[in-house]
């Protein structure tokens, strides 16, 4: 009987810490006026997660958290999101990264869809889904004169994805989606169901419109039309490296120009700009498709969670890189937010 009485209040007192502790690590973001907090189901557990957190754990995603990680096995960053979103004393720190990252990622699908939660979406539904790395390569953040375009996906042709999420500034798209027609063949906008009316607004009818649905599935609202025949092969050339374009220039013309390092921009520059646009886009999309470690991506990517698909293509990915990166995921999320 002594026994049972034990057992019985040190089971109320667990209960009652852990009640403490997540009140106490949540009311610093919770109580703040037009604190919206929103019940997400982890396990056979409730986690409150603060809207006003979610900018903040969103940023798990980007290579800076995730490369401390994998180089180091620790990351001061995803403690203190963790610490000051109010769930470390709610989660489980016994559940691997591989687990935390797919709660995180199935979390803010649904309540919190960042740029990364696009990114993802094309990487997995267009990508891997209508094509294939076997044909097709997708780069993100390509720069492109004073723009920087979300995605890029390359296949037989170039589409570049311009993301505008619930959190973003329209201010910039017409400016933004001019740049693109200058480089690229197929140019789309992809934004949610809130947007879609106003993103359309003023949107020439050659621009494709898709959105992210609610169910997490890709709507084709209006097919990009072909501009690669108004492509500037002057723009194409400065968003190129050096060795790409020394490619283009010897397998067009048969030779690179004999001339010191300092005037080889130039020279090649004058020659890539006599290119019909036709020819000036396919060449960069032949040369642009050569980034990456295609065959490491093609062996490991549907080995890896559907939520980090997005960052493992768009980073150069080795062999040694690939192997530490599965060792990341498998680490329990206590060791990870714990230096030492």
């Amino acid at each position: 009987m002594v026994s049972q009485h034990i057992v019985l209040t040190v089971h109320i007192i667990r209960n009652i810490i852990i009640l403490k502790l997540a009140a106490g690590e949540v009311s610093n973001l919770a109580l703040a006026k037009g604190s919206n907090i929103k019940m997400v189901q982890n396990a056979n557990r409730n986690i409150k997660v603060p809207f006003k957190g979610y900018s903040a754990l969103g940023r798990v995603f980007t290579p800076i958290v995730l490369e401390s990680i994998i180089e180091s096995g620790y990351s001061k960053y995803l403690y203190e999101v963790l610490t000051n979103s109010g769930i470390i004393g709610q989660i489980d720190l016994d559940m691997t990264v591989r687990e935390f990252l797919e709660w995180l990622y199935d979390n803010m699908s649904s309540h919190y869809r960042n740029e990364y939660i696009y990114k993802n979406a094309i990487a997995n539904k267009i990508l891997l889904g209508i094509h294939s790395l076997n044909t097709s390569y997708m780069l993100t953040e390509f720069r492109v004169g004073n723009c920087r375009a979300d995605v890029l996906v390359l296949n037989g042709t170039s589409n570049v994805y311009e993301i505008k999420s619930e959190y973003d500034s329209l201010d910039r798209i017409q400016s933004q989606v001019k740049s693109y027609i200058k480089m690229f063949d197929r140019v789309n906008v992809i934004t949610s169901c809130s947007q879609i009316e106003k993103v359309s607004t003023g949107l020439s009818v050659e621009i494709g419109l898709l959105e992210l649905t609610n169910k997490y599935t890709i709507k084709t609202f209006r097919e990009a039309t072909s501009l690669k025949h108004k492509v500037k092969p002057e723009v194409i050339f400065d968003s190129l490296r050096k060795s790409e374009y020394l490619k283009i220039i010897k397998e067009v013309f048969g030779y690179v120009p004999d001339v010191p390092n300092t005037r080889i921009y130039g020279e090649c520059r004058e020659l890539f700009c006599n290119l019909a646009p036709e020819v000036a886009h396919d060449e960069m999309v032949r040369v642009l498709r050569m980034r990456g470690n295609k065959k490491i991506l093609k062996d490991i990517i549907f080995d890896i969670p559907q939520s980090l698909r997005a960052y493992v293509i768009d980073s150069s990915i080795d062999d040694k890189k690939a192997k530490r990166f599965e060792e990341m995921l498998s680490k329990k999320l206590n060791a990870v937010v714990s230096p030492g």
